[in-house]
């Protein structure tokens, strides 16, 4: 049986008829490129979005938006609130540089990211390692409102309804992944800022801004990153910044050209269980915003999108086009049988010391959060269109690279 969405809530089906009842939920929520920078700048009383580069891509973003995704009166108001909230923090970010240039002059220490496939572990992973006191890891809220995250906590119950609204919108989504204000969450929150960021085409059906992702040179992303994090070191610090995103796979010359003496946490697990699931969540993701949503249509695309990642990865770690030395791997079915014992191996390998109590830590926290805790998040590689036996032929190599057993990973 083919892939179909969830059912809606009554809410949301009642709040989407508004906008049907005027022609289109358009008419009562604008996605004006204009009008939004201007809005930003009259709700902060600022001007000055620290450069215009940025601009290139927000405006091939909306248009593709605009065009192609058929946003829901619930969609709409969701992807204003988010490129409303993102322009004004452009705007107060290049405010508080101005004002406090020693911020962007201090050094930061080399940063650590955990990267695989979405579905592979990343996630749990990342929550796992930041329960280490010596590492600062960046919560959703303070990626939300970084300027106001320094001066206190206010913001944080905003930041934690915003995101968890994602729950009500459509409450199948917990099933598959919980988002919380208080828990450390994605680089891609970070590089929507500068509008090249997989946050805008994950959530979104928007093939055309995709495309040009594919294209576009990401550094810029990476380097307001890099000022994103030096601000964040304002309100709290670490030893060590530990960063988390499956988008990096893609981007991983970019991300050394940018911080070259980065460590890489890369998680494995079968492309024949991450791909469908993945799929299923992205599917998901986009009919909270979208009239339609059909995973199946790129389900293929994105199967051989991941050949070719891997691929390049494994040639390039080889040939030193990516230093090797820097990278750690982890294999899923290691991290869900011996949560702690992995952990531990982990530290080993990057050369870290245990902090006392650690991984106790870990294992209550793991006790605490148990995997269907809010039902079970159901995928196949046949509702998706996909063959499973040329599935498991086509990512042969990944799971010979990495040890990987196709029956149990």
């Amino acid at each position: 049986m083919p892939w179909t969405p969830p059912e809606r809530p009554r809410w949301v089906q009642r709040m989407n008829a508004h906008g049907d009842a005027v022609g289109g939920a358009r008419h009562l929520v604008s996605l004006d490129p204009d009008e939004l920078v201007a809005t930003a700048r009259e709700s902060t009383g600022l001007e000055d979005f620290g450069g215009d580069d940025w601009r290139a891509h927000y405006e091939v973003l909306l248009e593709a938006i605009e065009r192609e995704s058929q946003l829901h009166l619930a969609g709409r108001v969701l992807t204003r609130a988010e490129v409303l909230r993102t322009l004004r923090n452009r705007l107060r970010l290049a405010d508080l540089w101005q004002r406090e240039p020693a911020i962007l002059e201090a050094p930061l220490a080399p940063p650590v990211f955990v990267v695989g496939s979405p579905r592979s572990g990343t996630s749990i992973l990342h929550e796992l390692l930041a329960l280490d006191p010596r590492s600062r890891a960046p919560l959703m809220w303070e990626m939300s409102h970084p300027v106001e995250s320094l001066a206190g906590d206010a913001m944080r119950d905003t930041g934690d309804a915003v995101t968890t609204w994602w729950h009500d919108l459509q409450p199948e989504y917990e099933t598959m992944h919980a988002n919380a204000g208080d828990l450390p969450n994605e680089c891609i929150y970070i590089t929507l800022h500068e509008f090249l960021s997989d946050h805008w085409g994950g959530n979104h059906n928007a093939p055309s801004y995709d495309r040009y992702l594919a294209k576009t040179d990401q550094r810029p992303a990476y380097r307001y990153h890099e000022r994103f994090l030096k601000t964040l070191e304002r309100r709290a610090r670490g030893d060590r910044w530990l960063l988390k995103a499956p988008s990096h796979l893609f981007q991983l010359r970019a991300l050394f050209d940018v911080y070259p003496e980065a460590r890489i946490i890369h998680t494995h697990r079968d492309p024949a269980e991450t791909i469908p699931s993945v799929l299923s969540l992205m599917g998901t993701l986009q009919w909270m915003r979208c009239e339609a949503s059909d995973p199946t249509a790129h389900a293929r695309r994105t199967a051989q999108g991941y050949v070719h990642v891997f691929s390049r990865e494994i040639e390039d770690r080889a040939s030193g086009a990516l230093p090797d030395d820097r990278f750690v791997d982890v294999r899923y079915a290691d991290l869900v049988s011996d949560p702690a014992g992995t952990i531990e191996r982990l530290y080993a390998a990057l050369g870290w010391p245990l902090a006392p109590g650690f991984l106790d830590a870990v294992t209550d926290y793991v006790a605490r959060k148990p995997r269907g805790a809010h039902g079970a998040h159901r995928y196949s590689l046949a509702e998706m269109g996909l063959d499973a036996a040329e599935m498991h032929r086509d990512f042969a190599f990944y799971r010979e690279r990495f040890a990987l057993d196709a029956s149990t990973a």
